[in-house]
């Protein structure tokens, strides 16, 4: 029985939490369609993008269904949608299952492996601007 509890309240704190991340979601691509983007802290100190310059745009993009433009803003995010949705599909599935964040070993080597690549393509994006490669 308190198991059953324990889901039931992982349940109802999750339907909370989702719709208000949803809407900040909403908020955030509402406020870069109007111009009024989300600042860097990484560009403004650096002038350099980071790895997640262009979600917002990229994510507006892919909400009017503009593909090209949704790659052409984050490239590396784009592609690694999938893995991210599949990832965060399983934490909450695994966290209202047992009430656990502790991860397997197989999904912190995954999410390690999609750091590496997301600071590659940060740096590789920089080197490229600055016409260094």
């Amino acid at each position: 029985m308190q198991k059953v509890n324990g889901l039931k309240k992982r349940l109802q704190k999750a339907a909370r939490i989702v719709p208000l991340l949803l809407l900040l979601l909403l908020l955030g691509v509402w406020l870069s369609d109007h111009g009024m983007g989300i600042p860097c802290v990484f560009y403004s100190l650096t002038g350099l993008q980071c790895p997640g310059c262009g979600v917002t745009r990229m994510t507006s993009a892919l909400l009017k269904g503009d593909f090209s433009a949704a790659y052409q803003s984050n490239a590396a995010v784009f592609l690694l949608l999938p893995v991210f949705f599949f990832l965060g599909g399983y934490i909450v599935l695994h966290w209202l299952r047992t009430g656990s964040w502790a991860l397997p070993r197989w999904a912190d080597v995954l999410v390690a492996v999609c750091a590496v690549i997301l600071v590659l393509f940060c740096v590789f994006r920089n080197a490229a601007a600055l016409g260094w490669i």
